[in-house]
């Protein structure tokens, strides 16, 4: 799961019911505020259709106005459509000058072996995360400081997976739907690789020795 923690800016109200992932939602249009709107995280904001406290504070919610979510974020394989939050919590009295934007991707993976060198003493690397229990796959770029990038060569392996805690940033070119997206991240971590066990074939059996076999194979 991809869990995000961010103030978030009301645009508008879905009217109509949304069903997904299995369950019924309340949605709206919504972002992450940014100095320009094209620097602006889009996303499609769930919550739960079940009266219950979370459900009132979500209605009452006024347009124009941030409140604080935590949720689960839901990537698509349609990078021109915003991002689906999911919300677990909401708290929609906070000053509006309040900015937060954390994001921890639990799911993601290497998806090539290559490092870019960008500006500003960045480097990225592209991964992919995954919905759940799916084969959809949604590509995107992990940011961070040159001198991550020791810990980069390291770790990276097409493939692999990997955790990322960081912040998430989207990009539009003007007239363009499709943004650039990333997470800069302030750290990640692996799953460190276990040495590949070696299995001799075995050359000294005979049809009488079979069940003198480890039943358990050394993986």
């Amino acid at each position: 799961m991809n869990f995000i923690a961010a103030t978030i800016e009301l645009r508008s109200f879905i009217s109509d019911p949304i069903s997904a992932y299995g369950l019924d939602y309340c949605g709206a249009d919504a972002v992450v505020p940014a100095g320009s709107g094209a620097s602006e995280v889009k996303l499609r904001i769930l919550c739960y259709n079940r009266e219950g406290s979370k459900l009132s504070l979500y209605k009452n919610w006024k347009e124009g106005t941030r409140a604080l979510i935590t949720g689960n974020l839901v990537f698509s394989d349609d990078v021109s459509k915003p991002l689906d939050l999911i919300v677990t919590t909401i708290e929609p009295s906070i000053p509006d000058n309040v900015y937060c934007n954390q994001v921890v991707l639990g799911n993601a993976f290497f998806a090539s072996n290559e490092i870019k060198e960008r500006k500003n003493n960045q480097v990225a690397v592209k991964i992919g995360t995954t919905l759940d229990n799916s084969d959809i796959v949604t590509w995107l770029f992990l940011e961070t400081h040159e001198s991550r990038k020791k810990k980069l060569t390291d770790r990276i392996r097409s493939g692999r997976p990997i955790c990322v805690q960081g912040y998430l940033r989207e990009y539009r070119k003007e007239g363009g739907d499709s943004p650039y997206r990333a997470i800069v991240a302030s750290d990640f971590t692996t799953r460190k690789d276990k040495e590949r066990t070696q299995r001799n074939p075995q050359t000294n059996g005979s049809a009488a020795g079979y069940s003198e076999v480890d039943p358990t194979p050394d993986y």
